[in-house]
């Protein structure tokens, strides 16, 4: 199997990367791939895994993370979290942000932790995934490089 992480760069491949999202029932409509940093996880040429950060100063907003139906459980996620957390550590990032309504447990084992939204920085509360994607319901967690 030829596996490769690839960055979204073109109108073409957000397309593709906003498609998966959408068929795992997560928000599109804000991301920019001239602005946030998107990657693709592919797997014999097939887009099967999706995640992306938005850098704030020093800190980080994780996105998009989402694996294909059939492919679940196959560690994609955890590899894509893995790839974006060194991306942000590389970057000097201090801590990785994320909102969440199913997958609190999955955050857990990665070694994020709750927060409340009070907590998180101005910078992030500020981004649109804090202030209108996701609603109130959403779980806030971090984790801190």
């Amino acid at each position: 199997m030829n596996e490769a992480y690839k960055i979204i760069e073109n109108l073409e491949a957000f397309n593709e990367f906003k498609s998966l999202l959408k068929s795992s029932s997560l928000p599109s409509d804000d991301l920019d791939y001239k602005r946030d940093f998107l990657v693709g996880y592919y797997e014999d040429g097939t887009l099967v895994g999706t995640g992306g950060l938005e850098v704030y100063g020093n800190y980080a907003l994780l996105r998009s993370l989402s694996v294909k139906l059939g492919i679940r459980g196959k560690s994609v996620g955890t590899t894509m979290t893995d790839f974006l957390l060194e991306k942000a550590r590389s970057a000097n990032i201090k801590a990785v942000y994320l909102l969440t309504e199913t997958a609190r447990g999955f955050f857990l084992r990665k070694q994020f932790a709750d927060i409340d939204r009070g907590d998180v920085p101005d910078e992030v509360k500020r981004s649109s995934e804090f202030r209108t994607v996701c609603p109130a319901s959403a779980i806030a967690m971090v984790r801190y490089l």
